[in-house]
């Protein structure tokens, strides 16, 4: 449930935002960063509106948020303040900050969010083996990242990612075709039939592909990776996946301007399988989505008064 409170009329304000308090002081022992800053002060904060309303949730991040030195989060490596969000926060400031040193409720946890994917970022390359100088400021410890991300890590994580779907070193072989392209369903089982009597593709292809469908009268579209054929055919492509040197696919079918009818049947004829050709890089880049499941499995606490974190948005979800 949301619950609301109202700024009332002083001199009832302070008796009743007593009864809201979060903290476990009494209200005649407020805490001493409430001393700092009125509770009166501190509802202005987040009455943004100025309609006297405002989220009980609200208040209480806004009360945690008068301690400079609190903890709202730890992460494998450390801990994070409020004093090190501000911080952040002057030294980048974000679009719609207009006081660092009294942001929106939203505008710090956002910022939160980022500097603990930051740092679960590099807690996870640190892991991986890679040097990592953690005690440094977000701006220096972002370089670093980026650093091993566009070097060492990437290599590191397509192993990684090849050791973990086998399907990858098929999808980066490039597959030598033959491509069969006519204008009808019909054109397409006759030319199934004649393949499946062995006839040689690059006749077949010759006498009945649709004209400018391939550049080559053979029907040679060249070698290519998996990727390319899918960047080039699109889902019709699905069939090369499961297929090896020699093999002929189904009939399959796609759109296409250069049909009188406006779709071709496709047939697909792997004449080779350049083995000792394989490009895994060319599937990349690796690091950033072997790095996403990675950070995901890393501990993070958020002070409950800021929020939870998702781990699976990686996030800081609001108190609500």
């Amino acid at each position: 449930m949301v619950h609301f409170f109202s700024k009332p009329h002083r001199p009832l304000a302070i008796a009743s935002l007593c009864l809201l308090a979060v903290t476990v002081a009494a209200c005649g022992s407020p805490s001493n960063s409430e001393d700092e800053l009125s509770r009166d002060e501190i509802f202005d904060r987040i009455d943004q509106d100025d309609d006297g309303v405002a989220l009980r949730s609200d208040y209480q991040t806004a009360i945690a948020l008068t301690d400079p030195v609190k903890v709202v989060a730890s992460h494998p490596k450390g801990d994070i303040t409020v004093e090190d969000v501000l911080a952040s926060l002057a030294d980048s400031p974000p679009s719609g900050l207009i006081d660092p040193a009294n942001p929106k409720n939203e505008l710090f946890t956002a910022r939160l969010t980022s500097m603990l994917r930051l740092r679960l970022a590099a807690v996870a390359i640190h892991d991986a083996g890679f040097a990592v100088e953690f005690e440094v400021d977000d701006e220096r410890l972002n370089s670093q990242v980026q650093a091993h991300l566009a070097g060492g890590f990437e290599d590191w994580a397509r192993e990684k990612a090849f050791q973990a779907d086998p399907r990858l070193e098929k999808f980066s072989t490039p597959h030598c075709i033959t491509l069969i392209a006519v204008a009808t369903e019909a054109e397409a089982k006759v030319a199934q039939e004649r393949l499946t009597a062995e006839e040689p593709p690059p006749i077949v292809a010759g006498e009945m592909n649709a004209p400018g469908t391939t550049n080559s009268p053979d029907g040679d579209v060249g070698c290519a990776n998996l990727l390319t054929w899918a960047s080039t055919f699109g889902e019709t492509a699905a069939p090369l996946g499961e297929m090896s040197s020699g093999d002929i696919s189904e009939i399959v079918t796609m759109p296409s301007e250069y049909s009188p009818t406006g779709r071709l049947w496709l047939i697909f004829v792997v004449r080779e399988l350049l083995d000792d050709e394989k490009d895994p890089a060319a599937l990349g880049p690796f690091a950033q989505q072997v790095l996403g499941d990675l950070v995901t499995e890393y501990q993070v606490t958020v002070d409950p008064n800021i929020g939870t974190w998702d781990s699976t948005a990686l996030s800081v979800a609001p108190v609500r």
